[in-house]
């Protein structure tokens, strides 16, 4: 199941940064579509006044993926910093999400034709790695709600200051 394909020109819409300015911080973000056929997340991390992540979320009418295992991410392999994908259903509330690293890449490279520079891989996160965070840090709460979900969101932190880009092409359930 797809849940979003940057290879529209309207599937950035719904996406809005959610960035360390919330509590003083300085970083930013956006989720723009490339016309070369992918989204980019991309922005900065300062560390100033005490900030340090920035993101990017789209919410949406709850959706039922408790058939699936998990969320997938076809991006560019070549990441130079670490990312987190958040999961939000119905249940949760605003400062909470469910917290999970984007692993290394956990299929072949694709689409490679010698022209792109870019190294398009798959990486797989199952829905039990996802595990409920408040402001960064572990809670204990109910599991997702799969028969749920209502937001997907994509961080960058852990004090990685400086520019970041992460091209992606599709992100759906497996």
């Amino acid at each position: 199941m797809i849940l979003f394909d940057f290879k529209e020109l309207d599937a950035a819409k719904s996406w809005y940064g959610v960035n360390d300015t919330v509590m003083g911080g300085l970083s930013r973000s956006k989720l723009m579509i490339s016309p070369l056929g992918y989204g980019v997340f991309s922005g900065h991390v300062s560390l100033a006044n005490g900030g340090g992540f920035a993101s990017v979320r789209s919410e949406f009418a709850p959706i039922d993926v408790s058939a699936y295992s998990g969320i997938f991410l076809e991006l560019d392999g070549n990441r130079p910093k670490h990312y987190k994908v958040n999961l939000k259903d119905v249940h949760t509330p605003q400062s909470t999400v469910y917290q999970a690293m984007m692993p290394l890449a956990s299929h072949q490279t694709f689409g490679l034709d010698g022209t792109s520079p870019l190294n398009w891989q798959r990486i797989d996160i199952p829905f039990s790695a996802f595990q409920p965070q408040c402001r960064g840090k572990a809670i204990p709460r109910p599991p997702l709600d799969l028969c749920q979900l209502t937001s997907l969101g994509l961080v960058i932190g852990a004090q990685q200051s400086g520019d970041f880009s992460l091209k992606i092409k599709t992100i759906g359930c497996y």
